[in-house]
């Protein structure tokens, strides 16, 4: 089930990415922001924590997907906040996006040279 809010597709707190729990997305694997840059291994799950545990990180590049790969992110802990730079770097989604509670999603796909936002959830 997919809702409308404000022109962005929102997915449902059961599309999960619960540490261990496969989906049809496969297991979600844990990455870390260093210096603005998420390094992913291509297409699938991630939970994302912020640099070195910090209250907050801001993500401006994400790196390790090929042209059409879809990745859902989500972040690691709900006391800690990813935020998703619009603009910055390789992400071009819009508006900065903020995933701070554990229910909190983004579906980026890589166009070309850019990542966009196929749906969100905060």
């Amino acid at each position: 089930m997919t809702m409308l809010f404000s022109g962005r597709r929102i997915i449902p707190s059961e599309a999960g990415l619960s540490p261990g729990v496969s989906s049809a997305w496969g297991s979600a694997s844990t990455v870390y922001v260093s210096g603005g840059v998420l390094l992913l291994s291509g297409a699938g799950r991630y939970l994302v924590d912020t640099e070195s545990m910090a209250a907050s990180s801001d993500v401006n590049t994400i790196n390790g997907l090929s042209d059409g790969e879809e990745v859902m992110l989500a972040p690691k802990s709900g006391s800690r906040t990813i935020v998703f730079k619009d603009s910055t770097g390789n992400l071009d989604i819009k508006t900065d996006i903020s995933l701070n509670d554990a229910n909190d999603r983004v579906r980026l796909i890589r166009e070309t040279t850019n990542l966009v936002v196929a749906s969100s959830r905060p």
